[in-house]
């Protein structure tokens, strides 16, 4: 959430790093001297995450944004919602989220325009 919002141009750079750390160096990603080096090339303020993560600044962010996923009924990760209309959980491969794409687009087609 801190690189989203202080470089948002590199977040999915900064999601990539985490997703290699976990899986593939199996880092641990609660340290937050890591998830700082994993930034350090960013245009992140150097310090930003580990005082975040060291004070426990966006529990209530992260706290609220549980709360949405658990309204949708998401239950672990990965959990998508498609288009404020579908919940999709788990790992799927890129043919289902196609022909889930193809059926809303088809829906959207048929629903009456408001004017």
């Amino acid at each position: 959430m801190a690189v989203e919002y202080a470089s948002p141009d590199e977040a999915d750079l900064f999601h990539d790093r985490l997703y290699a750390a976990v899986w593939i160096h199996e880092q641990d990603i609660e340290d937050p001297a890591l998830l700082e080096s994993l930034a350090e090339d960013l245009d992140v303020p150097p310090g930003l995450i580990e005082r975040i993560v060291s004070h426990d600044e966006l529990l209530p962010a992260l706290a609220s944004s549980m709360e949405r996923a658990h309204a949708w009924g998401a239950t672990g990760t990965p959990s998508w919602v498609i288009d404020n209309k579908l919940m999709v959980p788990g790992l799927q491969d890129d043919n289902f989220f196609d022909r889930v794409l193809t059926r809303l687009s088809e829906v959207r087609l048929t629903e009456p325009q408001g004017e």
